[in-house]
């Protein structure tokens, strides 16, 4: 749906999960046909991780975002999932795929195949543990590491990427952001073996 600038409200969850999902899909096409309208968004939209590229990914963002793009901190927000997005599209899921897990989950279960679950010392469960301290861009850039990390290890499992955007999206201050905060590393120790101490 298309608004004016004037009348158009802030983001709403189910136009969270359209643009998550028109990510995927044009990821998807991409990599199925080349078709060349989907290797420009998806290129464009790559380029929103660093301020010095973030223009090009303007077109595919800010129309979503409404009056909200006038705010940096959901304008940034925005162009970084989308570009985390659209680089690790592979590892997201459209509504056709099996149902994706939530992050913490889903890195608990990439933990456990790379043994690296054993202790709260690991590797991912080091990157996790202060992730609710972090401003939004450095967490969002811990993610991509876990992300670049599953797929170099070729993990398969998909990820709900639209999950993980409403946990960026309500990233801030105060008792209820800290709560979404603190999901990924609640999840994240549900799926793991209990810690013993020698």
């Amino acid at each position: 749906m298309r608004y004016s600038k004037k009348e158009r409200p802030v983001m709403s969850k189910l136009e969270i999960c359209e643009f998550v999902r028109n990510i995927i899909c044009q990821a998807k096409r991409k990599q199925e046909s080349r078709d060349s309208q989907a290797v420009r968004e998806i290129a464009a939209l790559r380029s929103g991780m660093s301020i010095t590229t973030e223009y090009r990914a303007y077109p595919y963002v800010l129309p979503y975002l409404g009056d909200e793009s006038q705010q940096e901190r959901k304008r940034v927000i925005a162009l970084r999932c989308a570009a985390m997005i659209a680089e690790y599209a592979d590892l997201g899921t459209d509504s056709n795929d099996a149902p994706p897990l939530r992050f913490g989950v889903w890195a608990g279960h990439l933990a456990q195949k790379i043994n690296d679950d054993e202790s709260v010392d690991g590797m991912i469960a080091s990157r996790l543990e202060y992730l609710h301290t972090q401003d939004v861009e450095e967490a969002i850039i811990t993610i991509r590491r876990i992300l670049q990390y599953a797929q170099s290890n070729s993990f398969t499992r998909k990820v709900d990427f639209i999950q993980l955007f409403k946990t960026f999206w309500y990233w801030g201050n105060g008792y209820d952001s800290l709560d979404h905060r603190l999901q990924i590393l609640r999840d994240f120790y549900s799926t793991s073996n209990p810690v013993t101490t020698n």
